[in-house]
């Protein structure tokens, strides 16, 4: 999704495909995935105990007292087994060597997205590489279904997604003006308002909850804890960087939830989120910043994100406290979206951070940030 947001900066053209997949769970060959298990170096012993785990399985269907015969089953991982899901995965994972796209993998959502600076050309290179996706699923016996296969056109130009032509298997496959990918709402305009407008219907449900029921202060919390911090802390690393206008109405629902919960009616708002150790939504965002940027200096992130920042350190030649503290080059942008972006914002929030916390372990250093954060003086609230 970083990606996702970084496009307008570019001035690229992105198209985000979104490919359902049908019945995947239950189409995985047995053949297939017994001999990429051997290709993938488990064999002897281990390859035979895999092997028997999926051979020679058999079912049959009750319906009340009426049973049928048992057939043996050809395809398909057990579900209900806590090695099917790894094992669905081996058996997909080579999608990102099948085309030219970016793929992204998270069980059975695949998501293909491709930028190019014009139209015609990523119409037609998307169109192309889409037959290579296409061939290697059959290859694979997996089967898109087309209706909800969907795509998001992203361009800070004047196009209409519709003038996008996407065609699968002579399948057209429709643009959308937002999709649900993975729990967080996207859109077309990389504003992240329908995610925002999700979350505040689900923050003004708890707010009513919170203010009908008066009880102790920690089962207050249990629930805050319950309804309202999920629908703020999901995804924030992606949707926490859009508008002021956007996020003010979460900002104002969490406000309002605070002082239901705290008992305390006097001291300001900010007492309020120290007295209850919750931090507000700005500061909420900027902890999950600094979390990212902890773990790409501890090597945790995927590969992609490897050259992604550059250390001050490397363009600094004078041994200075900014150059030795693990800080990073704020680099140039040429819009307001770039500035969005986690690339920009990541060194603006990590470059405060102080020493001590930033040279933790991983274990102490999320609570050390968090505290850090609770006095920090905030000017947001």
């Amino acid at each position: 999704m970083m990606n996702y947001s970084e496009t307008f900066d570019t001035k690229l053209i992105t198209c985000f495909l979104f490919l359902d997949l049908s019945k995947t769970f239950d189409c995985c060959d047995h053949e297939i995935l017994v001999d990429k298990l051997y290709h993938y170096g488990i064999r002897g012993v281990s390859h035979k105990l895999f092997s028997n785990f999926l051979h020679n399985r058999m079912q049959c269907t009750k319906i009340g007292e009426f049973k049928s015969s048992y057939k043996r089953i050809s395809c398909g991982v057990p579900q209900g087994s806590v090695i099917s899901p790894l094992l669905f995965l081996i058996y997909v994972n080579d999608t990102t060597k099948a085309s030219s796209f970016h793929t992204t993998l998270f069980s059975d959502d695949i998501n293909l997205h491709m930028s190019n600076s014009s139209f015609n050309v990523l119409q037609t290179t998307v169109n192309l590489e889409l037959c290579k996706i296409d061939h290697w699923l059959r290859a694979k016996k997996l089967s898109l279904n087309y209706n909800k296969t969907n795509f998001i056109l992203l361009t800070s130009r004047k196009h209409n997604p519709s003038s996008l032509k996407v065609i699968i298997y002579n399948h057209n496959i429709s643009p959308e003006d937002n999709l649900k990918y993975l729990g967080a709402l996207l859109d077309n305009k990389s504003s992240w308002k329908p995610h925002v407008q999700n979350a505040q219907t689900q923050l003004s449900r708890a707010c009513g909850i919170l203010s009908k029921h008066y009880t102790t202060l920690p089962v207050l919390k249990v629930v805050y804890n319950s309804l309202v911090h999920p629908y703020l802390n999901y995804s924030i690393l992606n949707w926490g960087r859009a508008s002021n206008a956007t996020i003010q109405p979460l900002i104002k629902l969490q406000n309002k939830a605070i002082k239901i919960n705290n008992p305390i009616n006097s001291g300001s708002l900010e007492e309020h989120f120290q007295h209850l150790n919750i931090l507000c939504l700005p500061k909420l965002y900027s902890f999950s910043v600094g979390e990212f940027m902890h773990s790409y200096y501890s090597k945790l992130l995927l590969n992609h994100f490897d050259e992604y920042f550059v250390a001050l350190s490397s363009i600094h030649y004078h041994s200075t406290r900014l150059a030795t503290s693990k800080n990073l080059c704020v680099p140039r942008v040429n819009s307001s979206s770039g500035k969005c972006s986690i690339k920009f914002i990541g060194p603006k929030v990590w470059s405060p951070i102080p020493d001590d916390i930033k040279f933790s372990t991983t274990f102490t250093f999320k609570w050390k940030l968090k505290k850090h954060l609770l006095h920090e003086k905030n000017s947001q609230l």
